[in-house]
C-alpha cells in the first residue's frame, strides 16, 4: 500500500529526531523558520503554490522520458560554497571541518558511506547512489581564485534565521550555499526547496549549526547526517512521511499517526508517520517495514537514499526552478573552476596560535590553493621546513616574520605574514607599573605591544589625537565589511608580588547607526596566550560618542572613556600574566586607545591612580632629558625594565637629568610630586 495523499505544499523542515531518545542532538528547524516566514510573509502563500504545481508537473514529465535522454549515467558536480558566519566562538569552524563536511556530503550521496553494509536487508536492493557530487568552489562569482570558504563576523550567527543569507550570498545558479552559523534558528539546520526559494533568490541554501557540520572537529559521525538530509530538501525531497495540504499554514509533525495518508512523493518509500528514535523494525502503517535508515527521515541513523528519491533529486537538477539546472553544466563548472584548468593561485597558511612562549611548538597549517605540492616555510628565525604541514619551537622571545613558498611545479607563489609569531620570555621583563601612553613611538613594536589584526592592517600609532599628550593608537576599520578583530597583547607583566592588580586605559568611540554590533573584550593569560579569562565585554555601552557619526571620525576631548579592570582572579596573578584588548568591527568607526596604565592599587594608594601631567623631553634621548608638568619640584627615580633603581634625586620642574653614557634602551622614571605617583617611559637612544 503506497501513499494518496497528493502533496500541494509543504513547509521544509528538517527537524531531526533524536537517536534512541538521545536529547542531546537537535532536530533540523526548517518548518519552524519557514512557518515564520510565511506568518510575515503570507502573500508568498500563492506563490509557493503555484511553484509546487509547477515543479510536479515538470518532475512527472521528467521521470516518463526516456532515462538515456535525460542522462540517467551521467555523475552531476554542483559547486559548494561555505559561509562560516561566527562571533569567534566554536561555531568558526576550521577549514578542515569545512572540507571534510563537503566531503562526507558526496560520500554520502554516492552511497560510499561505510554504514552501507548495516542497511536492514530489506532496503538494500533499493538503495541508491545518487550519483550526484559537491565540491568547494575554486572560482568566485568574480572569477578569482578562492577556496570556496568564506569567514564573516556577525552577532546574526547567534539566531541562524534566514536572514544571515543578507550577509553574503553568492548566485545561486551557480553555486550551493552553506550557511554555518552557532544556533540555526534554535535547531541542527534549515533550507528552503527549489519551489520556495524561486521566489525568494537571495535565500536560498542550507544553514547548519557548526556542530553538526562533519564529524571531526565540533562534530561527530552521528551528527553529520543532518547536511545530507538539509541537502535532500534542497533537491526538492521531502521527508519520506510526507509533507501536507492543511489551511493555515500547518505542517505535518513527524510521528503523527495521520501521517500514514500522506505521500512523499516517492513510489519507493513506504508509508510511515516518521521516526525519531532508530527502531529498524518499525512498521507504523501496517504496510512493509519502514525505512527508518533513511536520510529524510529523523531518526539519527541514516545512510541510504531510494532509488526513486534518487530519480527526484536528479529530475530537480533538470528543472530551471531555482535555477537547478545550471549548477552542473559545463559552462558554469568552468566558471567555478570545478572544470578545466586552475592554476596555483594563493600561497596562505595559519598558525594554530600566534602566541607562544620560548621553546613552545606550534603547528603550521598549509593553506594554498590550488595544486601545490611543494612547500618551502621560513620562520623567521632562521628555522626553515619543506613539510607541507610542519611544527616549529622558536628559541627565544621576539615578533618574527613567517614565509610560506608554495609551488606546483610549474608556478611558484610566495606569501609573507609580518610580525605573524609573538612568542613571550618566560618570565617578564617588564618592571610595574606598566605604563604606555605611545607618546614616543611611532608603530606598536617601540613599545613591547604587539597588535594582531585579521585583515593584516595593524594598530596605528596617530598624532594630534589622544586623550592625553599628543598620540593614540587607531584600530583603522571604518570600511571593514567583514567585521575584523583586531587584538592588541601585552608584554609579559610579573603581577606575582600584587595585593590590588588593576589595568586602566582610555578609549573612544562611535556608533554609525543604529545596527552597529562592535564590541570589545578584556582578557588576561597566564600561560602565553593558550587560554584566556575574560575579564570585561563592551558592546551596547561601548559608544563614548552621543549620537552618530557617519564616517571619519575623530574624538572630542570628551569623549575618552576610563576602563578599569580590577577583577583579575587570584590564580593570575603570577609572573607570566599578559593581557589582550579586542575589538571586534561591527559596522561601526574607528576605534581609539590611549592611556594604558597597569599597576597595585594597593601600593601607591587610591588618591594616587590619576597621575598629575607630566612630560618627557627630549625622548628618545642620547644625552639629556627635562621633566616638565604641573609640579614645582619632585623627586624622581630612574629604574631599568626590571625594576632596579639606578638614580634617584630631587629635582625642580624643566630640570635637565644626565643619561649620556647609559646604555640604549627603555627606562622607567618614578616620579613623585606631593602624595601623587606618575611613572613614564624613557628611551635612551645610541
Amino acid at each position: 500500500m503506497m501513499k494518496k495523499t497528493i502533496l500541494i505544499f509543504t513547509f521544509v523542515i528538517c527537524q531531526f529526531g533524536n537517536l534512541i531518545s538521545q536529547t542531546d542532538h537537535l532536530h533540523c528547524g526548517s518548518d519552524e523558520v519557514n512557518l515564520q516566514l510565511l506568518q510575515q510573509n503570507p502573500e508568498l502563500i500563492n506563490s509557493w503554490i503555484r511553484k509546487y504545481i509547477d515543479q510536479e508537473k515538470f518532475i512527472n514529465e521528467y521521470l516518463f522520458t526516456s532515462a538515456g535522454e535525460r542522462g540517467a549515467d551521467t555523475v552531476f558536480k554542483i559547486p559548494v560554497v561555505v559561509h562560516v558566519i561566527h562571533f569567534d566562538g566554536l561555531e568558526n569552524i576550521s577549514d578542515e571541518q569545512v572540507k571534510n563536511g563537503v566531503e562526507i556530503l558526496t560520500r554520502n550521496y554516492r552511497k560510499q558511506n561505510p554504514d552501507t553494509v548495516d542497511i536492514v536487508p530489506f532496503f538494500q536492493p533499493i538503495a541508491a547512489d545518487m550519483e550526484i557530487e559537491f565540491e568547494l568552489a575554486k572560482l568566485d562569482p568574480n572569477g578569482n581564485c578562492t577556496d570556496g570558504i568564506n569567514r564573516i563576523r556577525s552577532t546574526l550567527t547567534n539566531t541562524g534565521g534566514h536572514n544571515v543569507k543578507d550577509l553574503i550570498h553568492w548566485p545561486r545558479e551557480k553555486y550551493l550555499n552553506i550557511y554555518v552559523v552557532k544556533n540555526a534558528a534554535g535547531l541542527a539546520g534549515h533550507a528552503l526547496m527549489p519551489f520556495q526559494a524561486d521566489t525568494i533568490p537571495g535565500w536560498d541554501g542550507i544553514v547548519i549549526a557548526g556542530d553538526y557540520f562533519g564529524n571531526i572537529g565540533t562534530s561527530n559521525d552521528l551528527r553529520s547526517v543532518v547536511l545530507s538530509h538539509e541537502v535532500g530538501h534542497y533537491l526538492n525531497l521531502f521527508h519520506i512521511w510526507g509533507g501536507n495540504n492543511v489551511p493555515g499554514f500547518y505542517y505535518l509533525p513527524c510521528a503523527d499517526t495521520s501521517n500514514c495518508s500522506s505521500t512523499d512523493g516517492v513510489a519507493d518509500t513506504p508509508p510511515t508517520i516518521g521516526w525519531q528514535s532508530c527502531n529498524l523494525a518499525g512498521n507504523t502503517c501496517d504496510s512493509v517495514l519502514d525505512n527508518v535508515q533513511n536520510f529524510m527521515d529523523y531518526a539519527y541513523c541514516a545512510r541510504m537514499f531510494t532509488e526513486g528519491q534518487k530519480a527526484r533529486a536528479r529530475a530537480a537538477l533538470h528543472s530551471s526552478i531555482s535555477d537547478r539546472d545550471n549548477l552542473w553544466i559545463l559552462s558554469n563548472l568552468t566558471a567555478t573552476g570545478l572544470a578545466g584548468s586552475i592554476p596555483l593561485c594563493e600561497s596562505d597558511f595559519y598558525a594554530a596560535k600566534q602566541i607562544v612562549c620560548e621553546g613552545d611548538s606550534v603547528q603550521f597549517n598549509d593553506a594554498s590553493y590550488h595544486g601545490a605540492n611543494q612547500w618551502n616555510w621560513n620562520f623567521g628565525d632562521g628555522n626553515t621546513s619543506i613539510l607541507q604541514n610542519p611544527k616549529h619551537a622558536y628559541a627565544a622571545s621576539g615578533l618574527y616574520d613567517v614565509t610560506l613558498t608554495v609551488s606546483d611545479g610549474i608556478s611558484t607563489v610566495t606569501t609573507t605574514k609580518e610580525n605573524e609569531m609573538y612568542v613571550l620570555d618566560d618570565v617578564s621583563t617588564f618592571y610595574l607599573p606598566y605604563e604606555e601612553g605611545f607618546e614616543f613611538a611611532d608603530s606598536l613594536t617601540q613599545t613591547g605591544m604587539v597588535g594582531f589584526v585579521e585583515n593584516n592592517q595593524p594598530w596605528e600609532v596617530v598624532q594630534g589625537i589622544a586623550a592625553t599628550g599628543n598620540k593614540s593608537i587607531r584600530a583603522n576599520c571604518e570600511s571593514d565589511t567583514f567585521r575584523y578583530k583586531y587584538t592588541l597583547v601585552s608584554p609579559v607583566l610579573d603581577m606575582s608580588d600584587l595585593t590590588s592588580p588593576r589595568i586602566d586605559f582610555k578609549y573612544a568611540f562611535a556608533q554609525k547607526d543604529s545596527t552597529n554590533n562592535d564590541q570589545m573584550t578584556v582578557k588576561v593569560s597566564k600561560n602565553c596566550g593558550t587560554t584566556w579569562a575574560n575579564l570585561n565585554t563592551q558592546t551596547t555601552t561601548l559608544p563614548t560618542h552621543a549620537g552618530y557619526v557617519n564616517g571619519n571620525y575623530i574624538p572630542d576631548p570628551g569623549d575618552w572613556r576610563q576602563m578599569s579592570i580590577s577583577n583579575i582572579p587570584a590564580s593570575y596573578q603570577v609572573n607570566t600574566l599578559i593581557f589582550k584588548i579586542d575589538f571586534i568591527s561591527g559596522g561601526g568607526n574607528d576605534f581609539y586607545l590611549d592611556d594604558i596604565y597597569v599597576y597595585d592599587l594597593a601600593s601607591i594608594g587610591i588618591d594616587e591612580t590619576d597621575p598629575v601631567f607630566i612630560q618627557i623631553s627630549p625622548n628618545p634621548t642620547n644625552s639629556y632629558f627635562e621633566v616638565t608638568g604641573d609640579f614645582e619640584n619632585a623627586e624622581i627615580e630612574l629604574m631599568n625594565m626590571q625594576g632596579q633603581v639606578l638614580m634617584g634625586k630631587n629635582m625642580l620642574n624643566g630640570e635637565k637629568i644626565a643619561v649620556d653614557g647609559w646604555s640604549s634602551g627603555i627606562y622607567i622614571a618614578k616620579i613623585k610630586t606631593g602624595n601623587k605617583i606618575s611613572y613614564r617611559r624613557v628611551v635612551v637612544a645610541e
